[in-house]
């Protein structure tokens, strides 16, 4: 586990000078090894703002103070913000191996697997951007269209293949945005809890237990109670307190 801390965040453009304070305050209590204090700071934080380096650093806190379940949900959050970093891949990758249940995904094809792997390396930003890079090399090719040496077979085969390319790109950032707005993903902060049939405590509903760190989808929601399925599809309710949503 990496413990490094980020410390540039671009606070002229998006932080008062607050929240700077809070975030410089948060990275000396951190290197004091102050982790519940430095954790309050970056928690205050992110009351207002979101960014992956403060995210980054709370789960760094969180791993440091004994927290493993709050140390990954920080970690997610920040990947989710920036998937590429490498620190970020890093730190979630050990924390993930350190989760005590081990839930085994049901086989997909391999082009859903290999797709949904490009498409969580990138953000929604980057997509867009991908989209605005083409639709401008389309737009030039109506110039290149007007120069002779440039055949009209090759002329065709170049806005096919951006017509292509930008529907690829745009379907990915809607799939993207979709995923983003509804997403419904959750951390279990809990050290151990009973996964329940039915929204109520019974000794004999119990189905199956998790345990901190496990990531898992929520389904539905009743007062005081989610109801959640894991990647390998068990099914079952806990508490929402249980739980801290990505």
């Amino acid at each position: 586990m990496k413990k490094i801390l980020k410390f540039s965040i671009l606070f002229n453009l998006v932080f008062s000078q607050n929240y700077n304070s809070l975030f410089k305050e948060g990275n000396s209590n951190y290197k004091s090894e102050n982790f519940s204090q430095a954790i309050i700071n970056y928690e205050e934080i992110l009351q207002h703002v979101e960014h992956e380096n403060i995210y980054y650093n709370l789960g760094n806190a969180y791993y440091r103070n004994g927290d493993i379940g709050n140390s990954i949900w920080a970690l997610e959050k920040a990947y989710i913000l920036d998937p590429r970093d490498s620190d970020i891949n890093f730190n979630l990758k050990y924390l993930r191996s350190m989760v005590r249940d081990r839930i085994i995904p049901p086989d997909d094809l391999y082009i859903l697997s290999f797709y949904r792997k490009i498409i969580e390396k990138f953000t929604l930003i980057d997509l867009l951007a991908i989209v605005g890079f083409f639709l401008f090399l389309f737009s030039i090719r109506f110039v290149m269209h007007s120069f002779s040496y440039i055949s009209k077979r090759i002329n065709s085969f170049l806005t096919y293949l951006l017509m292509v390319i930008i529907f690829m790109f745009s379907w990915m950032s809607f799939d993207k945005y979709w995923s983003i707005s509804d997403n419904s993903y959750a951390v279990v902060i809990s050290t151990a809890i009973n996964v329940r049939s039915a929204p109520i405590m019974r000794g004999e509903n119990v189905v199956f237990r998790i345990h901190e760190g496990t990531k898992v989808e929520i389904l539905d929601t009743q007062i005081g109670w989610s109801e959640i399925i894991l990647l390998d599809g068990k099914k079952g309710w806990i508490p929402s307190k249980e739980l801290r949503e990505i």
